[in-house]
């Protein structure tokens, strides 16, 4: 028997349209990076105002497992797997640096000595293994971050291809964590000034902070030894070291002054004079 051919009536055709615009909404969204400048660095506040990238050395890391981590009261972070430091936060803002310009910002390709020579770090087989157990981490591990109702949750980099020969990767960054520049805060970090902070953890934790703040309000050195994760469980220790770390925004210009009085630390961040130009 031949089929007989039903014909389409009004109100299918208009379902059919609609389900093909839906189709061709999605398949065109466009999860597109800022452009900042390249002298910066672009990170989520979520990331920068929480102790996801810890100040802590790379032998001190811990597994963890959906534990909820220090955060600014508006954030809520949870993190699964080997802890990441101030070293994974440099390697992942470089890759999303490069990513930025991709199509959909969520890929990239680099080689392992070219990005090893964008950080400014050495390229020797050491520099190598450690670039690529950093990229590892950022792949394994699991982040959410919770912000006004929405659970933004998934490795930081979905995955990726690795030529052996030639070290030349092609990373895919995590489109549900890419989303956190378009619908949340984000910071450019001055490049110039985190680079001078090389092997200062709690420096790069503190400089990452306050960043994120034009005109930073006074905070407890307790808050500070939480949100950069520090593992000095000695208060005096802490304000002793947060002390040398202070002096170190001092010197590369990120500060203009500084005040700890008992817990509370105040800081005044260096501000451009603006000028008229003739």
């Amino acid at each position: 028997m031949s089929q007989q051919t039903i014909p389409l009536t009004n109100l299918d055709r208009q379902l059919a349209s609609i389900e093909q615009a839906i189709t061709e909404r999605r398949s065109a969204e466009i999860i597109q990076l800022p452009l900042w400048p390249e002298p910066k660095r672009g990170t989520p506040n979520s990331f920068l105002r929480s102790a996801l990238f810890s100040a802590i050395q790379g032998k001190t890391r811990k597994f963890l497992r959906e534990t909820t981590i220090a955060s600014q009261e508006n954030y809520t972070v949870k993190f699964t797997g080997e802890q990441l430091n101030q070293e994974d936060l440099t390697v992942w803002e470089t890759i999303v640096h490069l990513a930025r310009s991709e199509p959909l910002g969520k890929s990239c390709s680099f080689t392992a000595h070219g990005l090893l020579k964008a950080l400014g770090l050495a390229t020797g087989g050491a520099q190598h293994r450690a670039l690529h157990s950093s990229i590892i981490r950022l792949a394994a591990c699991v982040v959410e971050i919770l912000l006004d109702g929405k659970r933004y949750f998934g490795h930081l980099i979905e995955g990726g291809v690795k030529d052996e020969l030639t070290t030349h990767y092609v990373v895919h960054l995590n489109p549900a964590i890419i989303r956190l520049y378009g619908e949340t805060q984000w910071t450019g970090i001055d490049w110039q000034q985190r680079s001078k902070l090389r092997r200062k953890p709690l420096a790069q934790a503190l400089h990452a902070y306050f960043s994120t703040h034009r005109q930073p309000f006074p905070v407890s050195l307790s808050f500070l030894q939480n949100i950069t994760g520090s593992r000095n469980a000695q208060p005096a220790s802490f304000k002793r070291q947060c002390r040398k770390a202070l002096d170190d925004l001092l010197a590369i210009g990120f500060l203009t002054d500084y005040t700890i009085d008992d817990d509370r630390v105040s800081v005044k961040r260096y501000r451009p004079a603006i000028t008229n130009s003739q």
